[in-house]
């Protein structure tokens, strides 16, 4: 379960964050996880308690954006999931480019001194 690796390193992006900011405790955090991130939502659910235990993020509720992979045509205008469609475009069938979906981060915390 790489989950837990991912998780330990998200939260202690965010105790060093906080700690520069003088916030001693933090009370929500929010993620972003993209559909081709390679990273499992539900497995980093289950790892936030243990990768946050006995610190600063102890006991913080977890919210996480799941992002879908989006593709742009490079030819016409239209956006389409290379998921559902493959990489080529539905509405002209030229190649297209990945423009979201590979997210994994912090998008924000809450936090009190």
């Amino acid at each position: 379960m790489h989950e837990l690796s991912l998780m330990i390193a998200l939260a202690d992006m965010i105790a060093n964050d906080a700690a520069t900011r003088g916030i001693g405790r933090i009370t929500e955090v929010e993620i972003e996880v993209g559909e081709l991130s390679g990273a499992f939502p539900h497995a980093l659910r289950e790892a936030f308690p243990l990768a946050t235990h006995a610190t600063i993020i102890d006991n913080a509720s977890l919210t996480i954006i799941e992002v879908p992979a989006m593709a742009q045509c490079q030819t016409c205008p239209s956006q389409f999931s290379p998921v559902v469609q493959g990489w080529q475009c539905p509405t002209c069938g030229k190649s297209g480019c990945l423009i979201s979906g590979t997210e994994l981060g912090v998008k924000s915390y809450v936090g009190e001194e």
